[in-house]
């Protein structure tokens, strides 16, 4: 044994030397390979953060020839805001009242433009009733990017326009206001109504906040970026406050699975005393307005 003890010793110290030199450069690996994991992610937040309007708002412009599709008597209401010209349109009650009894503002899903509404507007059996069809910012033929606050001055405009063609007060108008919102247009809806004494306000599959809505579809993370956020039970909390405070109608698909129905659900259930829940069964996201059309006007009319 004594002539392999040196030769043992030797080895030894030779395999310390190579871990000791590569020890190093691994740890040179390792820091490289954090750094473009880091750089990746904070791409990818920056990405995110700064492109998040083209992740949330899918505008649709109205194709050559639109005008066709408006029912007689309608008007066009152009206008501009910060945001750029604005186009909207209102539709007068069927009776020939000057003044309607209640007015509609309608907000549409995110990639869809106002005049789907016709459909509802034109079967609607309440025939002293009128309807105001808004677009997003950059939707239909209005310019502009979309946003909450740009979303809102856009609306408040075009009500106050529609008051000087009736030739009555803001105050008169204001008490005649109801909203109509379907998905991203109930948050729209509630953050118009946080302005206006509304009547009334049907919710067609709402999420709760925007930020929840988020994080159900790309991760908890992802939903910290948002730089803006609409917090839809706030917003009912502060309309149940209201003396009087307005009639709430939530309807929601049970097979929706891109906003889930229990966020609709929970919405009602957060503001008990003004909201009323009606689950739509079997429906999805995409088709819910047209399974539930005739449910939405009869709660609309009811007295």
């Amino acid at each position: 044994m004594g002539w392999y003890a040196p030769r043992l010793f030797t080895c030894g110290r030779f395999y310390l030397y190579k871990m000791t030199t590569a020890l190093p450069r691994l740890y040179r690996v390792l820091v490289r390979m954090l750094f473009v994991i880091v750089l990746l992610i904070a791409a990818f937040a920056a990405m995110v953060l700064f492109a998040q309007d083209s992740l949330i708002y899918h505008p649709r412009r109205y194709a050559d020839g639109f005008e066709s599709m408006l029912p007689p008597g309608t008007s066009r209401l152009e206008y501009t805001t910060d945001a750029g010209k604005q186009l909207a349109f209102y539709l007068p009650p069927r009776s020939g009242a000057a003044v309607p009894r209640r007015v509609w503002v309608a907000f549409s899903g995110n990639a869809s433009v106002a005049l789907d509404w016709l459909d509802l507007a034109e079967s609607y059996p309440g025939d002293a009733d009128a309807f105001l069809l808004v677009d997003y910012p950059g939707y239909g033929r209005s310019e502009g990017r979309a946003s909450i606050s740009r979303t809102r001055a856009l609306a408040d405009r075009a009500v106050q326009l529609i008051g000087e063609r009736l030739n009555i007060t803001e105050a008169d108008l204001s008490s005649r206001l109801s909203v109509l919102g379907l998905s991203l247009g109930s948050a729209a809806a509630l953050e118009f109504a946080a302005g206006h004494p509304i009547e009334r306000a049907v919710l067609i599959a709402p999420f709760t906040t925007m930020r929840e809505e988020a994080a159900t579809l790309f991760g908890r993370p992802i939903s910290y970026l948002l730089r803006e956020n609409y917090d839809n039970p706030s917003r009912l909390a502060e309309l149940a406050k209201r003396t009087p405070p307005p009639r709430v109608g939530i309807f929601h698909g049970t097979a929706d699975t891109l906003i889930p129905v229990r966020m609709g659900r929970e919405l009602a259930e957060s503001a008990p005393a003004i909201a009323e829940f009606f689950p739509i069964e079997g429906a999805p996201h995409d088709t819910i307005f047209g399974s539930v059309v005739d449910d939405i006007t009869v709660w609309m009319t009811r007295n």
